[in-house]
């Protein structure tokens, strides 16, 4: 991965990383991988459309944007992030800052108005509020297995303006998603932007992002990822649609996860295209290690985001459950 004036070698990711993400992105993508990884961090914003529209967002910040892929996203340089955040209309919860990425999940799952929905790791909020902004009507379950991050997604579905609304019932729930495996059935769509190593995210600027990486972690979460799917699918209506998030490259987090419950559903699940635009993505890999081959619909239908100069790593693959 070619570069030049490499940071300090303590500044970077272990090597291990390197080497397997050099296995999983095609040689192509190894100087964008590096860039992601050293240079400023690109700048997002998700309009709130439960409070303005872009056209008024735009018109009002006060700082050149960009648009993004669909209507409510905008890009702006990093040295306009300090503005942004002083603005009005961030402490109004008109905008919030989003990546790119985290954005598309929402959209992939492409809620309804009057469904009843769950984001099943929902905390810091992002992406409950903006599923909140795309269905305006309904239930909306938003749950999250730590107490402490519950109270922070309970903040930030009251600054966007998403709490206490008339025609959308949202609930807040603490507790491990995978216990919806009791609701069997219950909804219409479930989220599950799942825990993971991080990879997509990692950055010089932030040390902490890879601290507690290893590939020892990486099949130890690859292990709960799979419960929290599970738990989605026998939660979902029939007829009904689950997404599966990571922000990480791993594929024992992410084609792994999908084969297993591919394997295990067999008849009640079928990866389907994703209806977000994705010029940039990937198509998943058709094997990992030694003899370990994916089933063919992975590859045809979920998606891996590569870092790049708009987008974090990530991860996308949308699934209906048989009627």
């Amino acid at each position: 991965m070619g570069r030049s004036a490499p940071p300090p070698a303590g500044d970077l990711p272990p090597d291990a990383f390197f080497e397997r993400a050099r296995r999983v992105l095609p040689v192509s993508h190894h100087d964008a991988l590096m860039a992601a990884l050293t240079e400023p961090r690109p700048v997002w914003l998700r309009v709130n459309t439960l409070v303005a529209t872009p056209q008024e967002v735009r018109s009002s910040l006060g700082v050149p944007t960009e648009p993004g892929p669909w209507p409510e996203a905008l890009r702006v340089e990093p040295e306009h992030r300090s503005a942004v955040l002083r603005h009005d209309l961030y402490g109004a919860g008109a905008i919030y800052l989003q990546s790119l990425s985290s954005q598309a999940a929402a959209p992939a799952l492409d809620p309804q108005p009057g469904e009843e929905i769950v984001d099943l790791c929902a905390a810091p909020g992002s992406k409950t509020s903006h599923l909140a902004a795309l269905m305006r009507t309904g239930t909306l379950v938003a749950n999250e297995v730590s107490k402490g991050r519950s109270h922070k997604l309970r903040a930030v579905l009251a600054q966007l303006r998403v709490s206490g609304r008339e025609s959308l019932d949202v609930r807040v729930r603490t507790g491990d998603g995978v216990r919806f495996r009791g609701h069997r059935e219950c909804f219409d769509r479930v989220l599950v932007d799942a825990p993971c190593s991080g990879e997509g995210r990692f950055h010089v600027g932030d040390p902490r992002s890879w601290g507690g990486w290893s590939p020892r972690k990486v099949k130890v979460t690859a292990s709960k990822q799979k419960a929290l799917l599970h738990a989605a699918i026998d939660a979902t209506r029939p007829g009904g649609v689950i997404v599966y998030a990571t922000c990480t490259l791993a594929p024992e987090e992410n084609e792994g996860v999908l084969a297993r419950a591919l394997k295990r559903y067999d008849g009640v699940v079928h990866l389907e295209p994703l209806p977000v635009p994705l010029e940039t993505a990937l198509p998943a890999l058709t094997q990992w290690g030694a003899g370990k081959g994916f089933p063919p619909s992975i590859a045809e239908h979920a998606r891996r985001i590569p870092p790049g100069p708009a987008w974090d790593g990530f991860f996308l693959a949308r699934l209906r459950k048989a009627e």
